[in-house]
């Protein structure tokens, strides 16, 4: 009897330790940690002031999961940064010295439920908090907020649902709270959704979002709900595509009496726009055609009362329709017509305006020749008529006609390691144009670019050279004239180090009618790069050196020089850089010296 007894004991141990199993797997399941230690130090010297920062990080993350891999996985991040910021000016009337103390701490949780099913659910939660010690006027580097302390926690509820080879639906919860020191206080939270659906030739998708928001400081509520819809349908035998979009759009916002908003005022918004368009574009006919029509309708009522109690309504409304068709016509290889035509109606309640705009084009362009010295030419002529109207009696007619070519030529050597490129075109456009006034107008354009490129196993270098002149006849003269140069190089100069250059300068000289003088305008840039990835010979240690330049012929260009040498050095898990900047801004001088270093585990 005693040894039945003690057999049933151990059997009921057995059974527990099995039902308690599954519930210890998770203080069981492996955890992988990971994370940094870092200093950094930050020296930056100007003409009327100097700031020195020294910043401390450390980070840890870790990676696990609960019951089972496929159950659930856990990501846990903790950062921790505290920065400390000296200023001092030098220029008479500013604080003399001022000094920021500044710490963040960042936690942030994450959570997959079911990461590789056709449903998984991932929940995340992030918390800051920054506690700020200032002297003076300084402000810390680390926050936008400036001196001020603030804590922000966000929470974020989402899951994706895979239902079959063609249809997917999402839907989200999003929460955000913001807090500082002086009792400003915003929070916000979304709740949204959305389904994309297909089958056969066709694909719908489906949105919605709405959110509700609330602002202390201003003393306001508002709420914002978003509807939108997608219909996609697409026949490639018949070459038939056909878009259709309908978004609905409504804010409202609630504020009582505040010097910063309207007092004990209301906003309702509305908005709803629907468009469909369609698209037939054939592969083995001449003729492709698209049209659209669209309509857009907006409502606004604001409400406010005055320090009389005296409620104002300011409403607003406004009807838009849009509709548009547009054809193509390909003649043959070398020609096509065009024709399009474009109907809108306005209305904002107390007046409306209608608008038009039709237009014929053709356009010929040759075949590509081959003309003396090896060159390739080709022409191209167009044509086009166009008549616009703009509210009542007021009609536009416009006619236009161009002609151009141009002829290019590339020579390379046997080795194919070099090209020698050249570009020459001419065009000529003639508009005129009837309606209030009577505007004709000439334009000639020509331009030239030669150009020079070279590879090698350790070289290579670009170059070319543009020069273009525009001028313009008639009632709008004007003239134009530039020249632009682009070089760059890049040399290995050994196996472990390499040189970059590239400059480009450009002059522009414009004269319009009506001026006493052109006006030219010369701008130039050039930088120069250097790398050795094994300084003195030690592995890993690597050395840059960069510098540009731009200057400007004019007050409204940027006249800028920066230099910078910076190392970079790493030791198995630790990470060192350091880099000196000199930065000439024409009216002020920096001086920013950089050290950081970080140990990673």
């Amino acid at each position: 009897m005693a040894r039945e007894m003690a057999s049933r004991r151990r059997l009921h141990l057995f059974a527990s330790m099995a039902l308690l199993c599954p519930l210890a797997a998770p203080l069981a399941a492996p955890i992988d940690l990971s994370g940094e230690v870092g200093y950094a130090y930050r020296l930056m010297k100007g003409d009327n002031s100097e700031t020195a920062g020294h910043q401390l990080r450390g980070a840890i993350r870790g990676r696990s999961y609960l019951w089972q891999p496929w159950m659930a996985t856990v990501d846990v991040n903790l950062r921790l940064t505290q920065d400390n910021t000296d200023y001092k000016a030098r220029s008479a009337g500013s604080p003399g010295a001022s000094n920021s103390t500044t710490t963040l701490t960042t936690g942030e949780l994450n959570l997959n439920v079911i990461p590789q099913s056709r449903f998984p659910i991932s929940i995340s939660y992030q918390a800051n908090d920054s506690r700020v010690d200032t002297v003076n006027t300084v402000t810390s580097p680390l926050t936008s907020a400036g001196s001020r302390e603030f804590s922000t926690k966000r929470f974020s509820l989402r899951q994706n649902i895979t239902a079959g080879k063609a249809s997917r639906f999402k839907w989200n919860f999003d929460a955000n709270r913001w807090d500082s020191s002086n009792s400003e206080k915003y929070s916000d939270w979304l709740l949204g959704g959305s389904t994309d659906l297909g089958f056969g030739d066709h694909r719908v998708q489906l949105r919605g979002n709405y959110k509700s928001i609330d602002r202390a400081v201003l003393s306001q509520e508002s709420t914002n709900l978003t509807l939108s819809g997608d219909h996609f349908y697409l026949n490639p035998e018949r070459a038939l595509r056909v878009d259709t979009s309908t978004d609905y759009y409504q804010y409202q916002t609630k504020g009582v009496a505040s010097d910063t908003v309207f007092s004990n005022g209301e906003v309702d918004t509305t908005s709803l726009q629907a468009s469909s368009f369609v698209f037939w574009r054939p592969v083995n006919r001449k003729v492709s055609a698209s049209a659209g029509v669209r309509v857009f309708n907006l409502a606004s009522d604001a409400i406010s009362t005055n320090t009389a109690d005296d409620v104002i309504s300011n409403e607003t409304e406004l009807l838009s329709l849009n509709a548009t068709a547009a054809g193509l016509y390909q003649y043959t290889k070398n020609m096509r017509f065009d024709g399009s035509v474009n109907f809108s109606v306005n209305d904002n309640g107390t007046e409306d305006n209608n608008s038009y705009l039709g237009r014929l084009g053709a356009l010929v362009q040759s075949d590509i020749h081959e003309i003396p010295f090896g060159m390739k030419y080709q022409w191209n002529a167009s044509a086009s008529a166009q008549t616009q109207g703009i509210e009542r009696d007021r009609d536009y007619q416009t006619m236009s006609v161009s002609l151009g070519h141009d002829a290019n030529r590339s020579w390379m050597n046997d080795e194919k390691s070099s090209v020698l490129r050249f570009g020459w075109s001419q065009a000529v456009n003639a508009s005129f144009e009837s309606g209030d006034e009577d505007t004709n107008a000439q334009r000639l354009d020509h331009s030239v670019n030669l150009g020079w490129d070279s590879y090698g196993a350790r070289d290579s270098t670009y170059s070319q050279l543009t020069v273009s002149d525009a001028r313009t006849l008639g009632d709008r003269e004007s003239d134009q004239q530039l020249v632009n140069l682009q070089l760059s190089r890049t040399q290995n100069l050994s196996r472990r180090s390499s040189l970059t250059g590239n400059i480009t300068a450009q002059s522009v000289r414009q004269n319009f009618a009506g001026q006493d003088e052109s006006e030219v305008l010369t701008t130039t840039t050039g930088a120069i790069n250097y790398q050795l990835s094994r300084l003195f010979g030690i592995p890993r240690l690597r050395y840059g050196f960069d510098a540009r330049v731009s200057r400007a012929s004019q007050d409204s260009g940027i006249d800028r020089s920066e230099w910078e040498n910076r190392l970079d050095y790493s030791v198995g898990l630790v990470d060192t850089r350091a880099s000196w900047r000199l930065i000439d801004a024409g009216e002020q001088d920096y001086t920013l010296v950089y050290f950081q270093v970080t140990r990673r585990f």
